[in-house]
């Protein structure tokens, strides 16, 4: 019985100092992992987490010589490093560990295939901590090499493009990032600003590591207005929120407007007094910043102020009559160009009057006129003015106007001088013409004009006399040209006119040997070798210059060979 109670006692203790051996073996062993070879883990060893977002910490380990990984292999994270036992908050079973976060943390590795990774989805700031790895089958390891950290920041600000330049008047999509890829995160996008946003669509895309890309755009037109405003995306979960604010940048054409005195309102034209001074406003809105230059015609203005790099301002000093003209303001940067022009003009008193008697080559300025008493004359007053003159007549000095237009119609009935007055709001300017009238003569005799009519009539004569002697000798010829024909006798006798034409000087005979036979007029008719022909001539034609006309019938006798 007592040496059954020795060795129990001794059993005992051998147990108990074989279970601390154990346990100090092990526990020695946590402390010395790095230095035991074959046993590695790699992990990073610090993870940051947005708060109320997730991170997935990327994990692989082996495990010593002797040992391999079978299907039964059990991965647990613990938080903290405060060694063995403690509650585990990711495990690759459930069935031997509970879920102790309300599945926010997740062992999505595989631990047969030496893969520890594990995520954290909804991360509080309970969740800051050291996490380490514990293996369990077919040996027990505790890797302590590497313990990731996990700290905990805020939500980070999403991300909006383009951030480049806008265009004014070209259509662009603005798209915000969400900060996080965390699946069954989906958070809601807000915009705000100075464009329409109305029009605004969200979007997500799952990719096949399982993580999701979530993202909204907002589409508009641009304008001058929206330059340098201010446009906002606001990204919500359900523990927080965070946006992002930018800056629209918008180029854009010129706007240009040119203002007169005082510098409010646009102006087209402006009116200056001669010898004063004047100065003209050319303010530009532009992006990027333009070039402004003033230009008269198509000359540069020189006498230019800048101000403020996008006002330019035109100094007109002590103006003169030259310095009327169009004056143009042209800026231009990279998105095109725009000018804007204004009329100077500079007002006066009349000057230069003069005074012009209306013809019909046009009006003549005179300075004294002479007319014949009677006559009727149109007088016309000008003068340089600006503004327009109004105009006065006056007679002989007088202080009395007898016209207030810039015509006047007179009946001239004796020597008068007329005045012309041109007025204006500035001043005023006259000149004046004297008309003579001369007596008006009796009308004489104009001797040229009797001998030319004398010498028409003369002339009509001789002609009608001229005249009626040709067309007596035409009616003479015509009669001597009758032509006599011979009348056939019973026989076989063919008579044949031939008539000979002959031209017949009146100073000279022609002789009947010159005459000759027209051959197209002279017809033989034969009937055979032995019978007679006979042929009639008509000598009519041939006149003697002073024996009487004679008409012989001659007859021949024409034998054919």
């Amino acid at each position: 019985m007592g040496v059954r109670r020795y060795w129990f006692y001794w059993e005992y203790h051998i147990i108990l100092l074989s279970v601390l051996s154990l346990q100090w073996k092990g526990r020695n062993c946590e402390e010395q992992t790095e230095a035991l070879p074959g046993y590695k883990i790699e992990a990073p060893a610090e993870v940051t987490v947005q708060k109320g977002l997730c991170v997935l910490i990327p994990c692989n380990f082996i495990v010593g010589p002797g040992y391999t990984l079978t299907k039964d292999a059990i991965g647990i994270w613990y938080k903290g490093n405060k060694g063995y036992p403690n509650d585990p908050v990711a495990a690759s079973t459930d069935s031997q560990f509970p879920n102790t976060t309300n599945g926010r943390f997740i062992f999505t590795g595989n631990v047969s295939a030496g893969d520890c990774s594990f995520s954290i989805s909804d991360a509080q700031p309970g969740d800051a901590a050291t996490y380490r790895f514990r293996l369990e089958g077919p040996v027990k390891f505790n890797y302590l090499h590497i313990q990731p950290s996990v700290s905990l920041t805020g939500l980070k600000e999403p991300e909006i493009s383009p951030t480049g330049d806008l265009i004014a008047g070209k259509e662009v999509t603005v798209t915000c990032l969400a900060p996080t890829s965390c699946p069954g995160l989906s958070p809601n996008f807000t915009w705000e600003g100075s464009v329409n946003t109305e029009n605004a669509q969200r979007h997500e895309l799952l990719h096949q590591d399982g993580t999701v890309t979530y993202w909204s755009n907002i589409t508009f037109t641009p304008s001058p207005r929206h330059h340098n405003s201010s446009l906002t995306c606001t990204v919500t979960y359900k523990y927080g929120s965070a946006k992002k604010s930018i800056t629209l940048n918008v180029e854009y054409l010129l706007i240009l407007i040119i203002t007169g005195p005082g510098g409010t309102g646009e102006s087209s034209s402006v009116s200056i007094k001669e010898g004063d001074s004047q100065e003209i406003y050319c303010k530009v809105d532009s992006n990027p910043t333009a070039n402004i230059i003033w230009t008269r015609g198509k000359s540069p203005v020189e006498n230019i102020q800048k101000q403020n790099g996008q006002n330019v301002t035109l100094s007109l000093r002590n103006v003169t009559e030259n310095d009327s003209d169009t004056y143009t303001c042209t800026a231009q940067n990279q998105r095109g160009n725009n000018s804007r022009s204004i009329s100077v003009s500079v007002e006066y008193a009349p000057r230069q009057t003069i005074i012009c008697v209306q013809k019909l080559e046009g009006c003549l300025p005179v300075g004294n006129v002479t007319v014949p008493d009677g006559s009727s004359l149109s007088l016309h007053c000008e003068a340089k003015s600006n503004p327009q003159a109004t105009f006065s007549w006056s007679q002989n000095g007088s202080l009395k106007k007898i016209s207030g237009n810039d015509v006047l119609n007179v009946q001239v009935t004796a020597n008068i001088e007329y005045t012309c007055q041109a007025e204006n709001k500035y001043g005023l300017s006259n000149s004046s013409i004297i008309i003579i009238a001369t007596p008006v003569q009796k009308p004489q005799t104009n001797f040229l004009i009797v001998g030319l009519c004398i010498l028409f009539l003369t002339l009509v004569v001789v002609i009608a006399v001229f005249v009626f002697r040709w067309m007596r000798k035409k009616k003479e010829l015509q009669e001597d040209k009758t032509t006599t024909e011979m009348p056939k006798s019973d026989g076989d006798m063919v008579y044949n006119n031939i008539e000979i034409i002959q031209s017949i000087s009146n100073d000279f005979y022609m002789d009947t040997e010159e005459t000759k036979l027209d051959k197209e007029d002279s017809d033989l008719y034969m009937n055979n070798e032995t019978e007679v022909q006979y042929v009639t001539l008509d000598f009519s034609k041939i006149k003697p210059k002073e024996a009487p006309q004679m008409e012989n019938i001659i007859y021949s006798e024409v034998k054919r060979k």
